[in-house]
């Protein structure tokens, strides 16, 4: 069962992870949107005049966490009256992106030279000159016109700030997760951590995690915390991206009586002596289960038998220790009837009470896994998990239930579609 989790138990961080990505060609498409056809005009050195013209569009690769920008153009060089063919070449850049700590994409432009189908020298009147050599001079210019428009196409492509901003904003409302046992998603989220930027195989990407409490709690919708301002950027070359879920599970005796009565009511046990078990119950006391056998047979009357439930932090198991007949008042029952302690009773129980935590355990991951399968957060935002295991605690013995607090291990990401 999912419950409410207690006041005092903090949830351990978790990180619901974003990927925010672009492809080169999308970039591309809309780069070319806003380049200008006339790149540059004026002087190209050596007293000569130089135009350049755009001939087509971009072409963007992303490689080597670079984008690598071919712009093809035509150039016309001037000299007093004489003028040269035009030349057709393309310019060649790479560009360096990073995150600025207000959630800005920053380009850093580099000029890497014009494309090699250029002749090594041509001729204006009577200057020989060198095209490659020539174009260096104008390369600062154009790079000058090229690159804000480059970075503000870069920002538009992958709107980075509105996407974490609007994340960040709804993670701070509870989210129904669960309309059947009325289960409420709660987040309260620390701080904002990105791998840096990766761009390869045309692909341009960052991993993103906003580190934050989470919990589970039933009821009522709990009441919104206040939305903190947007942090700024940490950068870590990368994070934990496991989700924990502090989540209330409640194994109720009720539910353990049903496991235990195939394996218990009407059987007989013992050899020389025996006894059949009529009816039983279960309740808890003193940090222990009581489980009170109605037996007929060679002993006729009630046995009561302990057992502590205990939590191996090695093995990450939740398991019944110590499981005897409780000999207070047995009376005449030590001496004539200590072929009980040794019966296979003890090991019936046991057996079967550790195999139903089990179970009871894993429906919760279940529950856990199918509330947290896809969460609405807000528009076109939806939050996906996968509880792979529960981490445990020590348990609460009430008297009517063994009340854990787990953790539900996982991954989680968002879709911002």
């Amino acid at each position: 069962m999912l419950a409410s989790v207690c006041a005092s138990a903090a949830a351990p961080p978790s990180s619901i992870n974003l990927t925010v990505e672009t492809t080169a060609a999308d970039l591309a498409t809309i780069i070319n949107q806003s380049l200008p056809k006339e790149l540059y005009k004026g002087q190209g050195g050596l007293g000569t005049s130089v135009s350049v013209v755009r001939t087509g569009p971009m072409v963007v690769n992303a490689a080597d966490n670079y984008l690598y920008l071919t712009l093809p153009v035509q150039l016309t060089f001037k000299y007093v009256m004489y003028e040269s063919y035009p030349l057709k070449a393309g310019l060649k850049f790479k560009v360096k992106v990073n995150v600025t700590p207000d959630w800005r994409l920053k380009t850093e432009f580099y000029y890497m030279g014009l494309s090699d189908n250029l002749a090594d020298d041509f001729k204006v009147g009577p200057l020989s000159l060198k095209p490659k050599s020539m174009v260096d001079n104008i390369s600062q210019p154009v790079q000058k016109l090229l690159a804000p428009v480059i970075d503000a196409k870069v920002n538009d492509a992958v709107q980075l700030k509105p996407k974490v901003a609007r994340l960040w904003q709804n993670a701070f409302s509870p989210t129904l997760v669960s309309k059947e046992f009325s289960a409420w998603l709660k987040l309260a989220p620390e701080r904002i951590v990105m791998s840096p930027l990766s761009a390869a195989n045309n692909q341009v990407r960052l991993s993103i995690g906003i580190v934050t409490g989470a919990e589970i709690v039933v009821g009522p919708k709990p009441t919104p915390a206040p939305v903190k301002a947007l942090p700024q950027v940490q950068q870590l070359q990368a994070f934990d991206k496991a989700f924990r879920i502090q989540l209330g599970t409640d194994i109720f005796y009720a539910d353990l009586v049903e496991a235990l009565k195939p394996v218990l009511l009407e059987k007989t046990f013992g050899e020389d002596k025996k006894i059949t078990v009529k009816g039983f119950n279960l309740k808890g006391e003193d940090g222990r289960l009581i489980v009170i056998l109605n037996a007929t047979g060679d002993f006729n009357g009630e046995l009561t038998l302990l057992a502590k439930p205990v939590y191996n932090p090695q093995n990450n198991s939740l398991t019944f220790e110590d499981v005897d007949f409780d000999t207070k008042g047995a009376g005449v029952l030590i001496g004539a009837g200590s072929w009980l302690f040794s019966s296979t009773i003890k090991k019936t129980i046991k057996t079967k009470l550790d195999g139903s935590v089990s179970e009871q355990l894993e429906k919760a991951r279940g529950k856990a896994s199918s509330a947290l399968a896809s969460v609405q957060i807000a528009e076109h935002v939806r939050l996906t998990g996968a509880v792979k295991s529960l981490g445990l605690g020590e348990p609460a013995v009430l008297s009517d239930r063994l009340s854990l607090q787990v953790v539900a291990l996982g991954e989680s990401s968002v879709s911002l579609k």
